[in-house]
């Protein structure tokens, strides 16, 4: 069974020229509308927001409609303050060291991983 579940990681470019130096990567899994709501608090959270980029969306096989879908984007902010206004359930929104911002195809083995 696939669960519900937020993973994030976030790398930090040490130039003090970088305005948006915190680089974040988020994996949702859920169902597409609530993606997309997610997504929502999460920019809101996280604002100012630059150089989003949505990597993939991919439809969990056997998992009656259940996607994931990963992003990235770079924010002024280093550390998500309020995690609950995100998600309700803290257990199953975490840091994953293993998430990085990669191709769609170099991201596969992750999600496979992520899904089984």
């Amino acid at each position: 069974m696939v669960r519900k579940q937020i993973r994030w990681n976030m790398f930090t470019n040490t130039g003090e020229q970088e305005r948006t130096r915190h680089r974040y990567t988020f994996a949702v899994i859920n169902k597409p509308k609530e993606i997309e709501r997610i997504k929502e608090k999460i920019i809101e959270q996280m604002a100012v927001v630059d150089e989003f980029n949505t990597i993939c969306d991919y439809l969990i096989p056997r998992s009656g409609g259940l996607h994931c879908r990963v992003f990235s984007f770079s924010s002024e902010k280093g550390k998500i303050e309020r995690p609950n206004a995100i998600y309700d359930n803290l257990r199953y929104f975490r840091r994953d060291r293993d998430l990085n911002e990669r191709t769609e195809k170099g991201l596969l083995p992750y999600l496979e991983r992520l899904v089984a």
